[in-house]
């Protein structure tokens, strides 16, 4: 066995080739065609300025090219490659956003194969997930799991990070996280590890968030923010009727006219869509929907408290910074 495995890596390694490897599933339960769902994964590799090597996934969304990763992975980056079942391409990056820690790449190729994409998540805890990348850079290689948890959201509720215990390792991440239909249901990001390898604690970017940030980014080649107009906020401890006391954000100036209807100077917001109210949450939290989506918050309104929708516009273009 251990022969076996130093001529898989050998092959991963040396060759080129792109080896598919699966790991802990029983192929009598699934009836995906991994092979079918792999050559939609590629290898990445990647040359920061200092000369240092990093490697990871990515993922084919078009014939013509486009692959989306994490951002993580192109950080300081200033030569990608990608291989591609083989075949070795330069790429080039389209547009990032270091939010959802999203990132497109374009390779110069033709009759790639996308991968199919859940569009509709209906997700349940429990369900049968297989995480597919390039752990260790050996090639691509598919493990199995469920899907652990929804809704994970270190700071930024509207990211609805995706939880599994799926085995992701290092050169996992921008590779997929798909159904038992073979459909691609979040992007594979990062892991919570104490040993520095897979502690069965895999997190990803779900897929409908993949698709519109990626939409995004290969139409304008980056991601337009969201705006709720020009308010100042300061942190403040909200005390209610049952001496219960909270973290929240206090409205002391409200200069949009056009939000007036919305937030009102003295306005407590309590909650960011049932996470905590504190500045670094409604920041990533703006940040991370589109133009026209809605903000939802709990607040406190001359003591009354109730649930509030704010409509989001595209940031004015005199506030962007050149």
């Amino acid at each position: 066995m251990r022969y076996f495995f130093l001529t898989i890596l050998f092959l991963g390694l040396f060759v080129g080739v792109q080896v598919v490897l699966y790991q802990n599933y029983d192929s009598n339960k699934s009836q995906i065609d991994f092979d079918n769902v792999s050559s939609s994964i590629v290898k990445l590799e990647t040359i920061t300025a200092r000369s240092s090597k990093n490697f990871g996934s990515g993922i084919i969304i078009s014939q013509d090219g486009y692959i989306v990763t994490a951002y993580h992975l192109l950080r300081g980056a200033y030569n990608i490659t990608v291989n591609i079942l083989g075949d070795r391409y330069d790429a080039s990056i389209v547009g990032f956003d270091e939010y959802s820690d999203i990132a497109v790449i374009k390779v110069n190729a033709t009759e790639l194969k996308p991968i199919q994409i859940e569009t509709k998540l209906d997700l349940e805890i429990g369900d049968q997930v297989y995480a597919i990348g390039n752990p260790f850079n050996v090639g691509i290689s598919v493990s199995s799991g469920i899907l652990s948890a929804t809704g994970r959201n270190f700071g930024n509720p509207y990211l609805d990070i995706l939880q599994t215990d799926a085995s992701i390792n290092r050169g996992n991440s921008g590779g997929a996280l798909v159904n038992s239909k073979g459909r691609l249901v979040g992007i594979n990001t990062s892991i919570a590890t104490l040993s520095g390898g897979s502690d069965g604690v895999g997190f990803a970017i779900p897929s409908d968030k993949i698709l519109s940030i990626s939409e995004e980014i290969i139409k304008y080649g980056e991601v337009k923010r969201a705006w709720i107009g020009s308010f100042s906020f300061r942190p403040f401890i909200y005390t209610d009727s049952d001496n219960f006391s909270q973290r929240a954000l206090l409205v002391i100036s409200n200069k949009s006219e056009t939000y007036e209807n919305g937030l009102l100077n003295g306005d407590i917001i309590i909650s960011i869509k049932d996470s905590e109210a504190i500045w670094s949450t409604l920041k990533a939290s703006i940040n991370s929907i589109t133009p026209g989506d809605s903000l939802e918050l709990e607040i406190i309104r001359d003591g009354q408290k109730q649930r509030v929708l704010i409509e989001t516009t595209e940031v004015p273009a005199k506030l962007l910074v050149p």
